[in-house]
């Protein structure tokens, strides 16, 4: 008698207390969801820089210098990035490669373009380096 004294005095407080949950779990999703973004679009620009990367040194070591920088921009457009940046010289090459990135509660907090990026090195290795031994070295003092 007195539990069914309860429950109808507080009728229609639990569907407020209920739209307050779904609205909070609601909210939790949407957070989970954006931070979900920047995971997905770091494994992709690092994936981009990467293959960019190896991509500039593998043409470095047919000593092909021509269109190096295109070639990782190329790269990088098929992982669906842009390139930032491309230095390479005898023995080493870096790529940095971005995305930009849209959120869903993010993008109402922060001004501005939300961007991901991601740098990689690569070292050149060439045959005849001292590392596999293959040749002899010989140094020559004054």
């Amino acid at each position: 008698m007195l539990l069914k004294k309860l429950v109808l005095k507080n009728r229609g407080n639990i569907s407020f207390l209920t739209i307050a949950v779904l609205v909070i779990f609601l909210i939790l999703f949407v957070v989970i969801l954006d931070l979900c973004q920047i995971f997905i679009a770091r494994e992709e620009t690092k994936k981009a820089s990467d293959s960019a990367s190896l991509a500039v040194a593998q043409n470095l070591l047919f000593f092909d210098n021509e269109g190096c920088c295109e070639i990782a921009r190329e790269v990088a457009e098929l992982n669906n990035c842009t390139m930032a940046g491309c230095g390479f010289d005898y023995d080493e090459v870096m790529v940095r490669v971005e995305k930009n990135v849209r959120f869903i509660i993010l993008d109402n907090l922060i001004e501005g373009k939300s961007t991901i990026t991601s740098t990689s090195k690569a070292k050149v290795l060439y045959p005849w380096d001292e590392h596999f031994n293959y040749c002899d070295y010989y140094e020559f003092n004054y």
